[in-house]
């Protein structure tokens, strides 16, 4: 589903069609009305999930959309519905409070017209008796729902009208303006380093030129909230009252261990940030077979090691330790990593500028990735051509400013110096111009009014959501009430 799917435009939707569906909240009690939960409020409004609540409305109205799409309801739709109907409610609210502000009254004969296809007969003919036939109750709920689709309208129209009287203005230069960010397209050859395929080679040889990091232990671990419980299971084992095992079992909070103790992180770089303190961990770790630390203050309480066996260096020949080296260097030296292949790429451009882009590839065993030709246009937005971020390599590429900046700054068959993109190297080469791309009828795409009407609505929904007026406390009141 769409973001912007409780904007202004939906919203009226959703308040028209509200009168047509079965609003019973999944909280609603009995008859008698209950205060529900609060998510917030709207420049004082509180924003609660009870019967008959604007909330509750939009819960059921959104519920029944998904149904109607075929869409399974489960824990994760129902958040998402939940999100939605609190974002409609701001966005109601909103609108009555701007309306009312404006001294704009709905007219009870546009509430007439409104009602009047509601009682009709088998012919479509307006029915007096089938409005009589209807409860009071229900003729006030009809009223109040047309009334509130009314306000939504009119905050709508005053804000986003086409027809020339109401609404923002697009001019025809705006148009031009937006039509003009399509005209400079660039296409690329594309060499991508990934840097998960950092070879197992270096990998080896960082741990051998830091072996201290990959030392395994074989320690077990008892782990308490506070220094007076820690001070007590001390005491008991110092005097033999009780082994470590059973201490483990009794007092341990497993934060560290498995449940039996042992300790889960076993290699010195893990261990060490257990600590505040670089040199408890070097304490830690200089035990021997059989000996046991004194109360140690660890990141999660206060903890007691007892060393089961020795401490050994990296089996460097064991079928798992590149993949351990590989998850510390990713960690925490993840510039290792990209140096390397900034490097290999640094060669890859010295190569293709001299013999070619297709030569430097094949001699670098990678593919020449070739990229359609694309304008700057930052975020990918719907008003101009996007680039294809399926590619591999370039899944951020649309909000990186310096993949953009270098893009667009490249001369016609110019190589880049290599960028960084999440976990990729890139080199691009510039292979298209404007020009080639601007003849490709097939790449144009013209913004219209609704486009641009479109973009206004967002903004105003983000500006909404947003406001100064608006206390949101969607997530720790849907968390606290929903998923106990």
């Amino acid at each position: 589903m769409k973001r912007t799917m409780y904007t202004v435009g939906s919203l009226i939707i959703l308040l028209i069609c509200a009168f047509v569906f079965v609003l019973v909240p999944a909280m609603a009690g009995g008859g008698k009305q209950q205060e529900g939960p609060v998510f917030g409020s709207y420049n004082g409004k509180k924003i609660s999930y009870e019967q008959n609540s604007d909330m509750a409305n939009f819960v059921s109205q959104y519920g029944q959309y998904y149904q109607s799409m075929g869409m399974a309801i489960d824990q994760s739709t129902y958040y998402y519905i939940y999100n939605y109907a609190f974002n409609s409610t701001v966005t109601k609210l909103a609108a009555e409070d701007a309306v009312n502000k404006s001294g704009y009254k709905v007219p009870k004969s546009a509430i007439t017209r409104k009602m009047i296809p509601l009682f009709s007969d088998e012919n479509g003919n307006y029915s007096s008796k089938a409005y009589r036939s209807t409860p009071e109750s229900s003729i006030a709920s009809l009223k109040k729902e047309i009334e509130a689709a009314e306000i939504a309208a009119r905050y709508n129209q005053d804000h986003f009208g086409t027809n020339g009287l109401f609404g923002l203005k697009s001019s025809e230069s705006e148009l031009d303006f937006l039509s003009a960010m399509d005209t400079n397209k660039r296409g690329f050859n594309m060499a991508v380093f990934a840097m998960s395929n950092y070879p197992d080679s270096e990998k080896i040889a960082y741990a051998k030129a830091n072996p201290t990091k990959f030392i395994k232990y074989d320690m077990s671990v008892i782990t308490v909230d506070d220094e007076a419980t820690a001070k007590k299971v001390m005491k008991r084992l110092d005097a033999e009252e009780i082994t470590f095992a059973d201490a483990v079992a009794e007092y341990s909070e497993k934060t560290y261990s498995d449940s039996d103790g042992k300790l889960i992180s076993k290699y010195a770089y893990q261990l060490e940030r257990n600590f505040a303190d670089a040199a408890d961990a070097m304490v830690v770790g200089a035990l021997k077979a059989g000996e046991k630390s004194g109360i140690m203050k660890t990141e999660d309480g206060y903890s007691i090691f007892m060393a089961d066996g020795d401490s050994e260096a990296a089996d460097l020949e064991a079928d798992d330790i590149c993949k351990t080296i590989y998850s510390y260097l990713n960690s925490y030296e993840s510039s290792v990593i990209e140096n390397y292949f900034l490097a290999k790429a640094k060669d890859f451009v010295a190569d293709a500028s001299l013999n070619g882009f297709d030569a430097a590839c094949a001699n670098a065993s990678i593919e020449n990735t070739e990229i359609d030709p694309f304008p700057l246009n930052y975020g990918n937005v719907s008003a101009a051509g996007t680039l294809n971020t399926g590619i591999t390599g370039l899944a951020s590429a649309s909000t990186n400013e310096n993949f953009l900046t270098t893009a667009f700054s490249l001369k016609l068959n110019e190589v880049s110096e290599p960028m960084v993109i999440d976990n990729n190297v890139v080199v691009l080469q510039y292979t298209i111009d404007g020009n080639a791309a601007k003849a490709d009828a097939d790449l144009e795409l013209e913004p219209t009014l609704p486009d641009v009407n479109e973009y206004d609505q967002e903004s105003l929904s983000n500006a909404i959501m947003n406001s100064p007026k608006l206390k949101n406390d969607f997530v720790g009141a849907y968390f606290k009430y929903f998923m106990k």
